[in-house]
């Protein structure tokens, strides 16, 4: 008898795990957006590419609004502009990226058109 209340126990309990799993994997949604999506709607933004020199992105792009000094072997350094960030290796332009700017929401566009 208790045998078969601890077999009935089980299944009720496989029956329940296996109902609430169906229920998790039907509520959850994935967005998916492809990264080149992603600033879709920015205008292009000229930037200092690879290889570049920091004497040369300086007489390209002016005076950074910060520079971070260099950490680590090698020596990573980045400067940060109003619309990008430059990361360098030594004195070489290893990599350039777009800073967020966050869009402005519709009452504040609402309040500026005012």
């Amino acid at each position: 008898m208790v045998n078969m209340f601890q077999k009935i126990l089980v299944a009720s309990l496989v029956a329940l795990l296996c109902a609430a799993t169906q229920f998790n994997s039907v509520a959850a949604e994935e967005i998916r957006i492809p990264v080149g999506e992603q600033a879709k709607e920015q205008p292009n933004v000229d930037m200092p590419t690879k290889g570049m020199s920091k004497e040369r992105v300086k007489s390209l792009f002016g005076e950074a609004l910060e520079e971070v000094p260099a950490k680590g072997q090698p020596p990573i350094s980045r400067w940060r502009y109003q619309e990008f960030t430059v990361y360098f290796d030594s004195n070489t332009v290893i990599h350039c990226v777009r800073n967020f700017q966050p869009k402005a929401s519709t009452t504040e566009q609402q309040s500026s058109a005012q």
